[in-house]
């Protein structure tokens, strides 16, 4: 009987004869690094790193596609040694050449450069066909500026700026901080997917421009563009856009966007916004981030509460006080029913933790059903006095939830002092959850020198005894009263945009 390893074929004679048959050959792979590299030179960088899956052969050979570095970083130091770097790094970049660059970074401070200076730049990035472009002015712009430039910040007069689009027909990454942007009208830039703004000034109009130019865009990052009033992209559509951040646009009342059918994770803080893109993301949205300053008295209509309640495809859920006490006001006053069924991780940044906070967390635990819980991140206001014995004695307490809690497995309360409400929160979520982890941890302090921060031991051993003697809901629930080391058990939205 005949072996199956091999082919047969009629000889001449009538009879057969064995062909070994042929194994499938890699011959691109078999290449000499000379022509794999050309090959890659060819790709855009995305492409050509993802080549490395194809051989070990390919491995990490897209490091080594041009013999010049992919990288062009120009550096500008403050002071007087500023002009002598520019006139050299200048002098480094023409006489490399216009070939291909995966990245330029531009990084200067205020008055180093003028405006030819930063066309210069933008044009050799263009004509180098750049896929990451940073442009940073230090120095004149961040957190206390307004408008996130120089003088004349407020105005965009005296400003560097970028005209948008910047040329290059790759380009996928660009991240702008404390320049002036302006968009030209019905541009279309077909690679571009991350976009990073800080400290910009742009209008609401040249927003709507770059973002509605960039139909592949999946990542929208916005801080401390002070001019920007209303992000309205409802005319525009953003089908693509998946994660949208947007961190102290203090001017910011208003986000909307009518379609955003593949947002998976929206990032607010700021001032409080009177309407929302939540409703527009529909069952998409999986993380979900609102930190709000608020107003200072009452409540002003907004869609927040019943927005929040029907995302049924949440899965991670930060809500600072004020977001907590919006659904809890809402909820009292109709029975609202929850949809976040698929809730498995929940972040309450407490800015308060007066009798009225306590109820908030109750109430919103009563109204919501968490069957899929598993971790509760609770981050608590850093001031040292108890804030039930100062001027909150008169509000009436809100009887804890009967349960809902049967899959968390781990709870962590930062910055515990052992105040009252927040003892209280320790003993329910001890009897009414089969914790197996609860971190206590204590408030932290800033080094004198502001160097580092000090983990301060506040609580004294009564309490931590106190707290070990608590009834337990199970017997094989581990209090932790230490940082543990390693992000293992951290939060998803870990970076907090606010200062406790």
């Amino acid at each position: 009987m005949e072996g199956g390893g091999g082919k047969r074929r009629r000889s001449e004679g009538g009879g057969h004869e064995e062909v070994a048959e042929e194994e499938e050959e890699d011959r691109i792979s078999d290449l000499p690094d000379a022509l794999r590299l050309q090959i890659l030179s060819l790709l855009p960088l995305k492409s050509a790193i993802r080549t490395g899956a194809l051989s070990s052969r390919w491995r990490g050979l897209w490091e080594q596609r041009w013999p010049e570095p992919s990288s062009v970083r120009v550096r500008l130091p403050p002071g007087a040694a500023g002009a002598a770097a520019r006139v050299e790094q200048f002098g480094l970049i023409d006489r490399r050449g216009r070939r291909r660059v995966d990245c330029f970074s531009l990084a200067f401070h205020g008055g180093q450069l003028a405006q030819p200076d930063l066309r210069r730049c933008l044009d050799y990035a263009a004509a180098c066909e750049v896929e990451d472009l940073q442009l940073r002015l230090d120095g004149s712009s961040g957190r206390g500026s307004r408008g996130g430039g120089g003088g004349g910040a407020t105005r965009g007069r005296g400003m560097l700026t970028v005209h948008f689009p910047v040329g290059s027909r790759l380009l996928a990454r660009l991240s702008v901080r404390g320049l002036n942007i302006t968009a030209a009208a019905n541009a279309m830039v077909a690679t571009l997917e991350v976009i990073h703004l800080h400290s910009v000034f742009l209008t609401d109009a040249a927003l709507r421009r770059v973002v509605g130019a960039c139909p592949r865009l999946r990542e929208l990052d916005l801080r401390y563009c002070r001019r920007l009033r209303r992000i309205d992209f409802s005319a525009v559509g953003v089908p693509n856009l998946r994660s949208f951040t947007v961190v102290d646009c203090s001017r910011t009342t208003e986000v909307r966007v009518l379609v955003a059918p593949r947002l998976r994770s929206f990032r607010f803080s700021g001032a409080f916004l009177s309407s929302n893109i939540l409703s527009a993301a529909g069952g998409s949205l999986e993380h979900l981030y609102i930190c709000s300053g608020g107003p200072e008295t009452g409540l002003p209509p907004t869609n927040l509460p019943t927005s929040v309640l029907n995302l049924s495809n949440l899965s991670v859920l930060t809500l600072c006080s004020i977001a907590l006490q919006y659904i809890s006001a809402s909820t009292a006053k109709a029975v609202t029913e929850s949809k976040l069924h698929s809730l498995r991780e929940l972040h309450f940044l407490m800015f308060g933790m007066a009798n009225s906070n306590l109820a908030d967390i109750y109430s919103f635990l009563k109204t919501c059903s968490f069957p899929q819980l598993e971790r509760l991140f609770v981050q608590l206001p850093t001031n040292i006095r108890d804030s039930f014995t100062e001027n909150f004695l008169e509000v009436a307490e809100e009887d804890p939830p009967k349960g809902g809690l049967e899959n968390l497995w781990l709870a962590k309360m930062t910055n515990f002092k052992g105040h009252r409400n927040e003892m209280q929160l320790v003993e329910f979520l001890l009897r009414k959850s089969s914790l197996k982890k609860l971190l206590l941890i204590a408030p932290t302090e800033d080094h004198p020198q502001g160097l580092r921060k000090i983990q301060s031991d506040v609580l004294p051993s009564l309490l931590k005894k106190e707290i070990m003697h608590l009834e337990r809901a199970s017997a094989n629930t581990q209090i932790i009263f230490s940082e543990p080391d390693g992000p293992q058990i951290q939060p998803l939205h870990s970076e907090v945009f606010v200062r406790f």
